[in-house]
C-alpha cells in the first residue's frame, strides 16, 4: 500500500515536471511515428526527400552517443548516385530517400535543446556538422523540431514524433 502510493507520487511530480528538465529521459531507442513540415502559416509541405511517411530509428545511450536513420517508405525508382544536400547548415542530406548519421550529443536542459555532433554519416559533406534540435519529452513520446530550409530555400518547421521502444 505504501509503495503504492508512494510510486503515484513519483509518477506524479514527474508528470509535472516541464518535458525537458530530465536530460536522461532522452535515453533510448526511439520509432519514427511522424514526420511534419510546415510553412511559416502552419500549412502542411510536401517534403520530397523522405515522404511524408518515412520510417527510422533514433537512439541515444547513457554514455552521449547518438545515431539516426530515416528512410522513404517507398524507394522504387530512386537513383542511388542521387545526392540531396541540405540548404542549410542545421539539416543533414540524404542518398536516395536515405539519411543516417552518428556522432555525440549534448542536452541543454534548460533551454531544451539537444546538440548532435555528427562524427559520421551517409553523406560525406555532414561529418562535422552540429544539428541543433528542441525536443520535448512526455511519456514515452519524443518531440523534435527544427527550422530548416526547404530545397527551394523557404524556411519551414520541421517536427519528427517518436516513440520509445527502449531506454
Amino acid at each position: 500500500m505504501v509503495r503504492t502510493a508512494v510510486l503515484a507520487v513519483v509518477v506524479a511530480v514527474a508528470a509535472a515536471m516541464p518535458p525537458h528538465d530530465n536530460a536522461s529521459g532522452i535515453v533510448g531507442t526511439w520509432e519514427l511515428v511522424s514526420r511534419t513540415d510546415r510553412d511559416t502559416a502552419g500549412h502542411v509541405l510536401s517534403e520530397a526527400t523522405l515522404g511524408a511517411l518515412p520510417i527510422g530509428y533514433l537512439m541515444y545511450d547513457a554514455a552521449g552517443h547518438v545515431a539516426a536513420q530515416l528512410v522513404a517508405r517507398d524507394r522504387t525508382g530512386v537513383e542511388c548516385e542521387s545526392l540531396r544536400q541540405s540548404p542549410d547548415s542545421n539539416n543533414n542530406a540524404n542518398i536516395a530517400g536515405y539519411s543516417a548519421y552518428f556522432g555525440r550529443y549534448e542536452v541543454d536542459a534548460r533551454m531544451g535543446i539537444v546538440r548532435h555532433k555528427l562524427d559520421g554519416a551517409l553523406a560525406p559533406g555532414d561529418v562535422g556538422k552540429h544539428l541543433w534540435r528542441h525536443f520535448a519529452i512526455a511519456g514515452d513520446t519524443l518531440t523534435i523540431w527544427f527550422d530548416p530550409l526547404g530545397g527551394d530555400g523557404t524556411p519551414r518547421r520541421r517536427t519528427l514524433v517518436w516513440h520509445r521502444t527502449s531506454s
